[in-house]
């Protein structure tokens, strides 16, 4: 039971150091930016967000989802496994719940920092078309009666959508 506690307590000790580290560096970097000109500073991005700093952002808002996913999970194998809708969940089974989402949460962070570490930032993720797209023009139908609805007609109620006649 001590060398669980201490595991955990360790684990829990490297992840506040990571993202004690993440914070240092995005302030050192921040602290680099604040030296130059403003002229230069207008010239460069409004904002800029390094690559760490992103990840530790990916990681930290994951954790809650990814724990929910991890107890909908175990709960469904214990439900499996004890054959009862509601079965009690023991303290391994909440160690399990944490770890996969702690480990899921870091795996989701490492792949948006795989896919866009080399990648700008503030780049736009949709490029403007150069020109305004147009829709199609339409041609009648032939032969469905589509286009001869005539909404003056008093003696009937069409509904132009589903083409219903009352």
């Amino acid at each position: 039971m001590k060398r669980n506690r201490s595991k955990i307590r360790l684990l829990i000790i490297l992840i506040l150091t990571a993202m004690v580290v993440t914070d240092v560096s995005a302030q050192y970097q921040r602290g680099s930016e604040e030296e130059m000109s403003p002229a230069r500073r207008q010239e460069e991005e409004v904002y800029h967000e390094s690559a760490l700093r992103r990840f530790e952002i990916v990681t930290i808002i994951a954790l809650p989802f990814t724990a929910i996913h991890s107890y909908v999970g175990v709960r469904g194998l214990q439900m499996i496994q004890q054959n009862e809708f509601a079965p009690e969940l023991s303290g391994t089974d909440f160690r399990i719940i944490g770890a996969s989402a702690v480990s899921l949460a870091l795996f989701i962070g490492f792949w948006d920092w795989l896919h866009t570490h080399n990648k700008n930032p503030s780049e736009e993720l949709i490029p403007t078309s150069p020109q305004r797209m147009t829709p199609p023009r339409r041609s009648p139908i032939q032969d469905v009666r589509q286009n001869d609805w005539d909404p003056d007609e008093p003696d009937r109620l069409v509904v132009p959508l589903v083409h219903i006649w009352f």
